[in-house]
């Protein structure tokens, strides 16, 4: 076990200024200049140690939630898959085989770019991520627009990271509230059947090819 303090400029449970700013929070911190593997320990640990699993929990759109996912309905087809997931979930709805909630999983960006969008999602919504710094949102964002961000994201290259998942099927459920999104961003995927470095080659030859 880490000592997390050594990494990590403790904010939990501190009412955040107007002006306060996500990305100068992420540059702020110890683990931007550590590597992938202490940033991956000592942010999960935080987590872990900061904010509890939460059962029967409801997956709102406009949360970023830790959850684990080991185990997808469509395991043996999926070509990789990752494990341990971190996502902002911007929509549900019901299947012919049931309920479904999508969202982007922070993990399938390379760390620059996943900053960058948390930054450009918390700006979008400052006034309700504010309200909701201390404590995950308990109510779906107004105007938190499914087909809108998925249009974004389309548009600048960015939705390779948009997956769907089946609520059942998460466990170990954590939402994450605003204060906790400054380290949220350094975890990494637990790919199965690929590696870190196989993903990310895919992102960046998917942007490739859009250039």
């Amino acid at each position: 076990m880490r000592d997390t303090k050594k990494y990590i400029s403790n904010t939990k449970g501190e009412k955040p200024k107007r002006d306060y700013d996500l990305l100068k929070d992420i540059r702020s911190q110890k683990l931007y200049k550590s590597n992938v593997d202490i940033r991956n320990k000592v942010a999960r640990q935080y987590l872990n140690e900061n904010y509890k699993h939460r059962k029967n929990t409801t997956i709102i759109p406009g949360q970023l939630v830790m959850f684990n996912y080991f185990e997808p309905k469509t395991k043996e087809e999926l070509k990789y898959y990752d494990a341990m997931p971190v996502t902002i979930f911007f929509g549900a709805y019901n299947s012919t085989e049931g309920r479904r909630v999508i969202g982007f999983n922070i993990h399938y960006y390379p760390p620059k770019i996943r900053y960058r969008i948390m930054e450009r999602i918390f700006e979008i919504f400052k006034p309700f991520y504010l309200k909701s710094f201390d404590n995950p949102l308990k109510q779906e964002l107004s105007h938190f627009d499914y087909h809108w961000l998925m249009k974004q994201l389309e548009e600048a290259g960015l939705d390779f990271g948009v997956r769907q998942y089946i609520p059942s099927l998460c466990t170990a459920v954590t939402p994450l509230p605003t204060e906790a999104w400054s380290v949220a961003v350094f975890t990494e995927g637990v790919f199965k059947k690929e590696t870190r470095q196989q993903i990310l080659s895919y992102w960046k030859d998917k942007i490739e090819r859009k250039k």
